[in-house]
């Protein structure tokens, strides 16, 4: 449907753009062929017939275009009939094609992405195993169906945290502890120069320890691979572009890649399963 209403409004411009050219050329100052009366009758009826309808219900491009190319059509409709001013068509022409590609085609291409996208991301997060997880990220998909992609990815990673922080309380503070100094005695390789060892015994603890600290033990609980590993952390590093003001983008491609890879890496995961 996106593209092919696209089409449609690619043919309505390029009508209404010849149609332009061929009264301009006109050394009379009323419009008196035959030919330019029927295509600006056509061009009316395009809009009423196969454009108004899908821009205005499916696409929910702003009402205040829908009316005004709407008046603008009525007009053309009149216009058509025999003996009216070259100058009267011409304006017409003017106010619809006035910022056209940010009127329509803008607003369509965004729109009609998002609502995909969205889809998608329901897709992404339905069936998780914790049916108060379902809900919560329910609210996010929400937020980022509205464009809010900030508040969407502050709200997964959230939920992210809480489902980690509960497997780590199943298997026991004393083996994310004894992980934690594992990790801290190596030498060589990656952990070299991890130097954290933790004593938890409380969830109100764990709850002080930070995220990326999190990971790593993660890592080294064998919970997450070293490219898992990563891939959170680029998450984490999303969240925190979103939960604090900055001039680093989040848009809807961060957004999905976001998502899928909580859900894959931590929700939907076996090995964080309670």
């Amino acid at each position: 449907m996106k593209q092919e209403i696209l089409s449609r409004l690619a043919e309505f411009k390029k009508q209404l753009r010849t149609l332009r050219q061929d009264i301009v050329k006109l050394k009379t100052k009323s419009v008196c062929k035959l030919s330019q009366r029927k295509a600006a009758d056509g061009i009316a009826t395009m809009w009423v017939e196969e454009l108004r309808s899908p821009l205005e219900f499916k696409f929910k491009l702003s009402n205040d275009v829908i009316i005004a190319t709407s008046e603008a059509m009525k007009h053309f409709h009149v216009l058509s009939r025999p003996n009216n001013l070259a100058s009267s068509y011409l304006q017409v022409i003017d106010t619809v094609l006035t910022n056209f590609d940010d009127r329509f085609i803008l607003p369509i291409k965004q729109t009609s992405s998002r609502i995909e996208r969205v889809l998608d991301l329901t897709k992404v997060i339905s069936g998780l195993p914790m049916p108060e997880e379902s809900s919560y990220l329910k609210e996010a998909v929400e937020c980022a169906s509205a464009g809010h992609y900030r508040a969407a990815i502050v709200m997964g990673w959230c939920c992210a945290i809480d489902r980690i922080q509960k497997k780590i309380e199943s298997i026991g503070f004393q083996q994310f502890n004894k992980a934690s100094t594992s990790l801290k005695n190596q030498t060589t390789g990656k952990f070299k120069r991890w130097n954290k060892e933790f004593n938890l015994t409380t969830v109100s603890e764990l709850q002080q320890v930070f995220d990326t600290d999190l990971i790593i033990v993660l890592e080294g609980l064998a919970l997450i691979d070293g490219n898992q590993a990563q891939r959170l952390e680029t998450c984490f590093q999303y969240r925190c572009h979103s939960a604090h003001p900055g001039d680093a983008p989040i848009g809807e491609a961060h957004v999905i890649a976001f998502f899928t890879d909580i859900t894959e890496i931590i929700l939907k995961n076996p090995r964080f399963t309670i």
